[in-house]
């Protein structure tokens, strides 16, 4: 689980603003905690996603420093079209900083609709190209188990129900030629989305050109390999929140807004 930044034991370690800024910050950031609260609750009783937006060019740069902080930082990080935005989960599960240039808004939702629609594109099966390169080895089969599992897959959504079908085979691992690893991950190509996943180990996910396929990678803290796998799915289901994260992110909201309030009627924060 991931602690929200005020909850450090050394205290306030977010902007240092004076009484006034301080102030100011923290009621406009109780109106949108509160606002952000009932968004989670409803979500969490309809067990629907939520669907709400607010732009942070609403509030001057400090008293947003002062909520983002307050939001702390999640494990998830999403790149779109290399670099051009960027989403970043926070620690409270469903609400996510999205960045599109110098716009910065907050999201709650389960996936920010900027990721559903970048990952609806691509093709829907692997090109193989009739004229093989010499060298090869298990290359054909993979891909040709790879294209078998999109065909019988349902990509089109998330089903939190349904573990995804993973194709399970290893680049490091495997008996690949180097012939096979190069026409495979030429076949499959490269997506507009990248995402960063940190953790015990720090795992990096890449979309291809074929929809719903995914490449995983995960790296220890050595920098070594431990996984490359393919897998056909709408989302890798580590990324996007849950349904049933809701109920807990409305809480951690009211933990935010609480401490808030405590420490507004003492004068200090942290």
């Amino acid at each position: 689980m991931i602690e929200l930044k005020f909850k450090r034991k050394t205290g306030w370690d977010g902007p240092d603003l004076d009484r006034g800024a301080e102030r100011r910050a923290a009621d406009l950031s109780l109106k949108i905690l509160k606002n952000l609260e009932q968004v989670f609750l409803q979500a969490y009783e309809t067990q629907t996603s939520p669907d709400w937006i607010y732009d942070l060019g609403g509030m001057d740069s400090q008293s947003a420093a002062f909520l983002l902080h307050c939001l702390g930082k999640g494990e998830v990080r999403i790149s779109l079209h290399n670099g051009e935005v960027k989403v970043c989960e926070t620690a409270i599960p469903g609400l996510w900083l999205l960045e599109i240039g110098q716009v910065k808004s907050l999201v709650a939702a389960l996936l920010p609709r900027s990721i559903e629609a970048a990952i609806s594109n691509g093709t829907d099966r692997i090109e193989i190209p009739e004229k093989l390169p010499a060298g090869l080895f298990a290359a054909p089969a993979i891909l040709g188990e790879i294209n078998e599992a999109l065909a019988q897959t349902d990509i089109s959504k998330t089903d939190p129900d349904t573990v995804p079908r993973q194709i399970r085979f290893d680049m490091v691992r495997q008996p690949l030629t180097p012939t096979d690893r190069t026409f495979i991950l030429t076949c499959i190509g490269e997506g507009s989305v990248s995402i960063e996943l940190s953790g015990f180990a720090e795992s990096r996910i890449f979309s291809t050109k074929v929809r719903g396929l995914w490449r995983s990678v995960i790296i220890n803290n050595n920098h070594k390999v431990l996984l490359d796998s393919l897998c056909v799915t709408h989302v890798p289901p580590e990324v996007p929140a849950s349904l049933d994260d809701m109920g807990r992110s409305a809480k951690l909201v009211r933990e935010t807004i609480e401490w808030i309030e405590r420490d507004l009627e003492r004068g200090a924060l942290g």
